[in-house]
């Protein structure tokens, strides 16, 4: 018997927090999105998509960064899907992420699930939460949704097996995307069907990557059929390699002398591998799409698919102590992953062009695997993956996968179920926009949906005014795009909405449009109409981008000291920073509220502002207080290069010579940074 029920899934969890209320101006972004390409080893043809597609914002949504690390216990809305062999539970509030799959035959948990619930700076929105799986939709670095709601909907194939429809509406890209979970009572694998509609009839770029934990162990092998992969160690170029076994020649720089290692790795077992990396394989043209993670038993988890998702990928934090550092921070000390994961390209580096209107479909399966342990972890590649894809085949043939996509497109698609939990109501709001021009996919968006943050774009719409809230008030929402800028702009020629908050949501269309002097125009304007700490903030960023870092500092120095919210103060430290106003930054800071000072990423930027003015004895002080930031940025290597900096003045200051580019080199040489600071890469 198969069941789907829904219940209630509890574990410590930090709070998310509050949405960041500023628009992103700057540009988020995420480690592969500039990546240079080896033209040695990479074709002209496999690199036709590489870069492609870029966004230069993840606007209209609303940066997620005001999570702490104070961990309570907390219920999260759980759907259960279950038989006799397989136990599945999904979470609706993060992105519909598949939690946890226990194949109850053995009662082992068959992917990594975390025992917490902490959000860490990973993701396009910034926060972002490890383990599961995560159905990444949209854009290159982690979906929109990954820690937000969606919809959720029961309904049923026709021999009654219960299904799962998970679904939201992508507004970058406009695209519509559902996940439908179903276990037919005999099935020892769960089987997840995806669909993406281009919900506009102008062509857009998709993406989408299953991303899968499995726990990190010495004895975990990582199978698939491949020879060769596209591989990226967080520096330098992505080059193609042959795989498993990998020689790489690496360049050191050991007291001013250059000096060449040679290391050799299985890539396969990645314990043996030193810092983070990722591994794109580039499976033969034919192969049946799987990859799997087995233990020392040959025991693990299997994911294939469709031909559709071609791509596949391992990504591994490494085993330094940047990587052992960010496995505790995104759980807890002892509790370590690796991803494999199934991808529509063959590299994270890529969109994909999509016409307007078009639909995508591709069924997936996950289920349990095992095979003779001395041939899966045997020398012979070819043997051990050659092995693993029969027991695949006789356990999940390919056949019954491709049977169950064209059933589930039949018996689905152009249904609606019972909806049990509400999603977003952005859909809603676009379809009041445009109409029939609106392609919804057949899935439901009620009105119901609507919150707080929606209602000012259905009032614009319905009444032809946007609503004018307090100056000091936080703005909601953002709305870009063609459409949206000539509503807008009719409703402030029509004197309806030219106010200031008219004028400043006008700038900020204006600014995503790229049509910077007319956006700085329209801040001007929100500010004659009543200086407000929003249109200022903006503005800054527009003169910082212009190169006026003076004009931009005295900017951001007004919206503080009109209203020291977290967010403005942040970037106003950053740039007082960066033009050398050190004891600006500091008197600033002993003047906020104490809610804002206690933010680690503000004492970090103090700890930089301490620096520039001398005060070393301070500044030490705080990074050896344990000092806590949350939001450290995948890459980012601000806690050590501090500690770095600080180490060398002292250094300098005992030998009585000023501090030069030598010295922090030596320093950077010689000094070990404290284990805590140690987020690096590689």
């Amino acid at each position: 018997m198969s069941k789907l029920t829904f219940a209630k899934y509890e574990m410590p969890s930090a709070a998310l927090g509050k949405l960041n209320p500023l628009p992103d101006l700057r540009s988020v972004g995420d480690q592969h999105a500039s990546i240079a390409i080896d033209e040695k080893t990479i074709t002209p043809e496999e690199a036709r998509y590489m870069g492609w597609g870029q966004v230069k914002s993840i606007l209209p949504y609303l940066l997620q960064d005001g999570y702490d690390r104070k961990k309570k216990q907390r219920s999260w809305d759980a759907a259960v899907l279950e038989n006799d062999f397989i136990r599945a539970t999904f979470l609706p509030e993060l992105g519909g992420r598949l939690w946890s799959l226990i194949d109850k035959t053995t009662g082992r948990e068959l992917l990594h699930r975390n025992p917490v619930f902490q959000p860490c700076n990973l993701a396009l929105r910034n926060a972002w939460v490890s383990g599961g799986v995560e159905w990444n939709i949209g854009i290159i670095g982690h979906t929109p949704f990954t820690v937000d709601r969606v919809f959720v909907e029961e309904l049923e194939l026709e021999d009654g097996t219960p299904v799962l429809r998970m679904y939201e509406y992508e507004r970058v890209r406009r695209l519509i995307f559902r996940v439908e979970a179903m276990l037919p009572k005999d099935s020892r694998y769960l089987f997840v069907r995806v669909r993406i509609d281009n919900a506009s009839d102008r062509d857009t770029a998709v993406y989408w990557w299953s991303n899968i934990a499995v726990d990190e162990r010495e004895d975990v092998r990582v199978l698939v059929p491949a020879d060769r992969a596209y591989w990226w160690g967080y520096s330098k170029m992505m080059r193609k390699v042959p795989i498993p076994y990998m020689t790489i020649r690496e360049d050191r720089m050991n007291g001013g002398v250059k000096q060449s290692e040679t290391l050799h790795w299985d890539i396969s077992r990645p314990t043996q591998l030193p810092h983070s990396m990722d591994f794109f394989f580039d499976l033969p043209p034919g192969q049946r799409r799987w990859i799997a993670a087995v233990d020392g038993d040959g025991y693990g988890l299997v994911q294939t698919s469709t031909d559709h998702l071609i791509g596949r990928k391992l990504f591994v934090w490494g085993m330094g102590t940047g990587g052992r550092n960010w496995q505790a921070f995104l759980a807890k000390p002892g509790c370590a992953y690796l991803e494999i994961q199934a991808g529509l390209a063959r590299t994270q580096l890529e969109h994909l062009p999509m016409k307007g209107g078009a639909v995508l479909s591709w069924m997936e399966a996950y289920g349990p695997i095992a095979a003779e342990a001395a041939i899966v972890h045997g020398d012979d590649w070819h043997q051990a993956v050659g092995a693993l894809e029969r027991e695949l085949e006789q356990a999940c043939p390919r056949i019954k996968v491709e049977e169950m996509h064209q059933r589930v497109q039949q018996e689905l698609d152009g249904r609606r179920g019972e909806i049990r939990k509400i999603g977003s109501g952005w859909a809603f709001v676009q379809k009041e926009l445009l109409g029939d021009r609106f392609r919804d996919g057949g899935l439901c968006f009620p009105e119901s949906s609507l919150g707080q943050r929606e209602l000012p774009w259905i009032h614009l719409i319905r009444e032809g005014a946007l609503p004018c809230p307090e100056i000091l008030e936080e703005p909601g929402s953002y709305q870009v795009g063609e459409e949206w800028e000539q509503v807008l702009a009719r409703s402030i020629e029509n004197g309806h909405s030219s106010h200031w908050y008219g004028y400043y949501q006008y700038g900020v269309m204006l600014a995503y449009a790229e049509r910077l002097k007319d956006a700085e125009a329209a801040f001007d304007k929100s500010i004659q109409c009543a200086v407000n700490p929003w249109a200022l903030r903006c503005k800054a960023v527009l003169r910082e981008v212009a190169g006026d870092m003076e004009g931009a500092a005295d900017l951001y120095i007004q919206a503080v000291n009109m209203l020291p919210e977290r967010s403005i103060v942040k970037e106003a430290f950053q740039i007082l920073n960066k033009i050398g106003k050190s004891r600006e930054v500091v008197r600033l800071y002993d003047n906020l509220p104490e809610d804002v000072r206690a933010f680690g990423r503000i004492k970090l930027l103090l700890i930089e502002g301490l620096l520039g003015a001398g005060d070393i004895e301070r500044a030490e002080k705080m990074l050896n207080d344990n000092i806590e930031v949350a939001d450290v940025r995948e890459g980012e290597t601000k806690l050590t290069d501090l500690w770095f900096r600080m180490t060398a003045m002292k250094q300098a200051r005992q030998m009585g010579v000023e501090l030069d580019d030598a010295l922090l080199e030596q320093v950077k040489k010689e000094c070990k940074p404290p284990v805590h600071l140690d987020f690096r890469m590689r």
